[in-house]
């Protein structure tokens, strides 16, 4: 695959996944709102442990389907021999651990490179996600 097609492809992946973890994120923010700025302190562990646990589980599964396409995408294209090889080099890179042991075939290394800036991209969004989050449901102290 040329260069500019790795960047053109790349950069469209990082949009798309992206653009679906900020809808997984948003998914969220209905339940915040319908909970309130604050709780009675007799409800504020269990409605916590509800919102929390919402996040949580929308957060994974947009982490989980993002991984999912870059396998897919790159056991597609012929980056990567199987979909388990493709998974593991997707989480690896997706995670930026990058193991090294499993690599993409020449024409394909740049468009490699955008699986991990998704990952650190939307890792970002989901640490600010529930850095606000926690801001908002937990008292002050006022």
């Amino acid at each position: 695959m040329s260069t500019i097609m790795q960047v053109v492809l790349g950069s469209g992946l990082l949009a798309v996944c992206s653009i679906w973890h900020v809808v997984c994120i948003a998914a969220c923010v209905p339940l915040v709102q319908k909970t309130g700025h604050r709780f009675p302190p007799t409800k504020a562990t269990f409605n916590f442990a509800i919102i929390l646990l919402v996040a949580f589980a929308a957060i994974i599964f947009a982490h989980t389907v993002q991984i999912w396409t870059w396998a897919i995408v790159f056991a597609g294209t012929g980056a990567l021999q199987s979909v388990t090889e493709a998974f593991y080099f997707s989480m690896v890179t997706y995670t930026t651990l990058g193991y090294g042991d499993i690599v993409l075939v020449d024409g394909f290394r740049l468009f490699g490179t955008f699986a991990s800036i998704t990952g650190l991209l939307t890792f970002g969004l989901s640490t600010a996600f529930l850095v606000g989050l926690m801001a908002r449901i937990i008292p002050d102290g006022s």
